[in-house]
């Protein structure tokens, strides 16, 4: 029996980006395409449902928590999360499946790949990557080149198994430290990330910066 495929999008107004995006995302191997959106007032959820997406209303603002609520609506043994905003590229869905098929336990879309392009990422965007993603590595030896990359696949046992509490933009380095703790393996495929279609990225870079930080030190004292 083959493992069935949840496409999770994360919305919240970014109805340009999906009329854009959401036609060009492959169909064949997905078995389940559903949304989780925070507050958006713009037509979002209304053209989803027209998609045939599953739209479910996140309440509490988060990235963590609306990766949760994806995890727990979803049907499939596999979850992919997706940003329709541009950055991500629809093409690269085949490619996690394949991976995940391959045996491993979680794998990330890096867009600071030595074959990856970032037409977004600024310099001070850059250099916080590769501060974050150095610290992982060293401390849980991820051996990953983006380990903050929301653009990813992991196997529904194993989400579960993370048990991850991160509320925010933290939630993507708590998957990543925990996957690594727990000797889950973890790869990655190299990605372009495109420069935003409209509407303003929600990451704050210092304030989310800090929140890297503060979280990563914690989870040095942790099990």
């Amino acid at each position: 029996m083959k493992d069935r495929v949840s496409l999770i999008l994360l919305t919240s107004n970014e109805i340009d980006g999906c009329k854009k995006i959401i036609p060009m995302i492959p169909k064949k191997g997905i078995d389940e395409f559903i949304c989780v959106d925070f507050n958006s007032t713009d037509g979002t959820r209304e053209y989803l449902k027209k998609m045939g997406y599953k739209v479910f209303v996140q309440k509490r603002r988060g990235r963590g928590i609306a990766f949760r609520i994806g995890m727990k609506k979803a049907k499939g043994d596999m979850l992919i999360y997706f940003s329709p905003d541009g950055n991500e590229d629809p093409k690269d869905i085949p490619k996690l499946i394949e991976k995940i098929k391959d045996g491993y336990d979680m794998v990330i879309a890096s867009r600071f790949h030595p074959k990856s392009v970032s037409e977004d990422a600024t310099f001070v965007r850059r250099f916080g990557n590769w501060m974050f993603t150095s610290l992982i590595n060293l401390f849980w030896g991820a051996n990953v080149t983006d380990a903050v990359n929301g653009f990813r696949a992991i196997k529904k046992e194993v989400m579960k198994n993370l048990k991850t509490s991160a509320k925010y933009f933290e939630i993507e380095i708590e998957m990543t430290i925990k996957c690594s703790k727990k000797g889950y393996k973890i790869t990655e495929i190299p990605t372009i990330e495109a420069r935003r279609i409209s509407g303003k990225g929600k990451l704050n870079t210092f304030r989310d910066g800090w929140l890297y930080t503060k979280f990563i030190f914690e989870q040095l004292f942790r099990d």
